[in-house]
C-alpha cells in the first residue's frame, strides 16, 4: 500500500501532464493531472485540430453538397464569423461536458475539482479530435463518408441503424475507455461507477446518432 502511494507521489512530482504523452501513457498523465491539471495548451491544440477538420470537411461529398444547396438557396456564409462561431461552440461544449463529468464524479463519491475534470475532458477530446481529423481527411481524399473508422464504414447502413453503427467508432470507444480510467485515477471514482458512467454515455451517444440518422434519411426522402 505504501509502495503505491510513493509511486503515485513520485509520478505527480514529475510536473505537468503531456498532451502528446497521453497517447502512449495515459495513466501517467492522469496521475500528474491530480496535482497539475493543464488547460490552455490542450485547448489550443484541440481548436487547431477542429479548425483543420472544418476546412477539410468542405471538400467531402457531404460538404460539397451542402455548399451547392447554399448556393441554390442564395445563402452566403461568412467564413470569419463561421470560424469564430465554431470556436465558441467548441469551448462551450467542452465546458458543459466537463461540468457533467464533475457532477458524475461528485455523485460517484469522487474527490475532484472542476479544473481537473476540464483538463481530463480536454485530454480525452484530443484523442477523439484526432479521429475526426483522420475520418474527414480520408473522406475528402477518397470522396467517401467521414466514418471510415466506425463500424458503419464497413457495413454502410443508412437511417437509424446507420447512425448507431457510426457511433461504434474506434476513437470514440478509446475516448470512453480513457474517460473511465480518468475518473478512477483523477477523481477516485470507483471502477464500477466509472464503467457504468461510460456505458450510459455510449448508449446516449448511440441513441442520438440513431435519431440523427433517421432524421437525415427522412429529410432526403422528402427532397430536403
Amino acid at each position: 500500500m505504501s509502495t503505491e502511494v510513493n509511486v503515485s507521489s513520485e509520478v505527480q512530482e514529475k510536473g505537468k501532464p503531456s498532451i502528446f504523452g497521453f497517447i502512449t501513457s495515459p495513466v501517467v498523465q492522469f496521475e500528474k493531472m491530480k496535482s497539475s491539471p493543464v488547460i490552455w495548451g490542450p485547448l489550443f491544440l484541440i481548436l487547431i485540430l477542429t479548425a483543420a477538420t472544418t476546412i477539410l470537411a468542405v471538400y467531402t461529398p457531404q460538404g460539397q453538397e451542402a455548399l451547392q444547396q447554399q448556393k441554390e438557396a442564395g445563402i452566403e456564409v461568412n467564413s470569419t464569423f463561421s470560424m469564430i462561431g465554431g470556436v465558441i461552440a467548441v469551448v462551450a461544449t467542452l465546458a458543459f461536458t466537463s461540468l457533467i463529468l464533475f457532477l458524475i464524479a461528485k455523485l460517484g463519491t469522487g474527490k475532484t475539482t472542476y479544473r481537473q475534470m476540464f483538463s481530463l475532458n480536454l485530454f480525452v477530446t484530443f484523442i477523439t479530435a484526432i479521429g475526426q481529423l483522420i475520418n474527414t481527411g480520408v473522406a475528402a481524399l477518397a470522396h467517401t463518408s467521414a466514418n471510415v473508422t466506425s463500424l458503419n464504414g464497413m457495413v454502410g447502413a443508412k437511417g437509424a441503424m446507420g447512425g448507431v453503427f457510426t457511433s461504434i467508432e474506434i476513437f470514440s470507444i478509446w475516448g470512453l475507455i480513457l474517460t473511465a480510467v480518468g475518473l478512477q485515477k483523477v477523481a477516485n471514482v470507483s471502477k464500477a461507477a466509472s464503467i457504468i458512467t461510460v456505458i450510459i454515455l455510449f448508449i446516449l451517444g448511440a441513441a442520438i446518432s440513431g435519431v440523427g440518422g433517421a432524421a437525415s434519411e427522412a429529410l432526403k426522402g422528402a427532397g430536403l
